[in-house]
């Protein structure tokens, strides 16, 4: 039987990978719901057969309950660079709501890890743009599926983002470095978009594999050393990594508060400038390597569920041909992941 599954967040990089991914099962209808479907990737999705583009504010009650008609299905990403960790919370659990009463049978949430419930709320680990989903989890897990399904999607880094933002260049020696604001024994678990948008499809393919449960998707915890290995083994150009001082980059990053004017929250006092959400961050990335500490990720499951998964960040560059020019940022709002 065909399912209509609704796309709510917009047309961002998570978003339009899920689309595409989605649109490989031919008895899947997409509909993305987005402010800007003029937008150049909008445009793109809308080429696909089975994806529909809807017009509006995903952030808004009246749109919602129009979009959500004659919907089996829903994955929600919602923006909290854009938005604010408040605003993400009210929307995602909103969402959640509209969806259960319009009769969808499968709601998906995109989330990241609760780090800072797992520090005891220590503030040295308190990342907004990850608090606010996790604690739409956290409302979720309070549910039950007696009517609506519920199951959530944890993503991560991306490298197409992290290895755009910190790509190498190429010293006096000729070797191409990689300078990134975690030491040696850091690790970052990079999460791979077709990978991630892989999984998505599964779990809309096995509601029942996944009810009331939450997968949390990665390719592998990637030290910068590897990073630097991979890209050698890929372009056979020599790369070495050299850590940042965390310090001295947040002290490069503008004293402005991250989101984007005009939208739910911007003007609200609680949302926090790059420092306010990238210190903490890569604080937990320097503490994560080995898999270990707060930011840990169930890699022998994905294994499981998808054999052929990306398992090695050399994987992932030979996948999306990276290369000695600057790779492209998948991120729309120009902030790095």
């Amino acid at each position: 039987m065909s399912k209509v599954i609704l796309i709510l967040g917009g047309a961002g990089a998570q978003n339009s990978a899920v689309a595409r991914e989605l649109a490989k099962n031919e008895s899947f209808s997409i509909k993305l719901l987005s402010r800007s479907i003029q937008s150049e990737e909008c445009l793109s999705l809308a080429k696909i057969p089975r994806i529909s583009l809807v017009k509006g504010d995903c952030y808004d009650e009246d749109t919602l309950i129009s979009a959500f008609e004659d919907v089996n299905a829903v994955f929600v990403n919602t923006n909290g660079f854009a938005i604010g960790e408040k605003a993400e919370l009210f929307w995602g659990i909103r969402m959640y709501e509209i969806a259960y009463w319009a009769g969808v049978t499968h709601f998906i949430y995109s989330s990241l890890p609760y780090v800072s419930k797992k520090s005891g709320f220590n503030p040295k680990y308190r990342v907004p743009f990850v608090d606010g989903k996790a604690k739409v989890v956290d409302y979720l897990k309070a549910q039950s599926t007696d009517k609506m399904n519920w199951s959530v999607l944890e993503s991560g880094p991306y490298p197409e983002s992290h290895l755009s933002t910190w790509s190498p260049s190429k010293g006096d020696d000729g070797v191409y470095v990689f300078r990134m604001p975690i030491e040696a024994d850091g690790a970052m678990a990079l999460v791979g978009l077709t990978d991630l948008a892989w999984f998505a499809r599964y779990m809309f393919e096995n509601p029942k594999e996944f009810e009331a449960d939450l997968l949390s998707v990665g390719i592998d915890h990637v030290t910068g050393n590897a990073i630097a290995a991979a890209f050698t083994a890929v372009t056979g150009e020599p790369a070495r990594f050299e850590p940042l001082p965390l310090s001295v980059v947040a002290g490069t990053w503008p004293d402005t508060k991250v989101g984007l004017g005009g939208s739910p929250g911007y003007a609200d006092p609680t949302l926090k400038t790059m420092a306010g959400h990238f210190v903490p961050w890569f604080t937990i990335w320097q503490e994560s390597g080995g898999n270990k500490g707060l930011w840990t990720k169930d890699y022998a499951r994905l294994d499981k569920i998808h054999p052929g998964r990306m398992k090695t960040i050399e994987d992932w560059m030979r996948s999306v041909n990276y290369s000695v020019e600057k790779y492209p940022s998948a991120l729309k709002t120009g902030i790095f992941g």
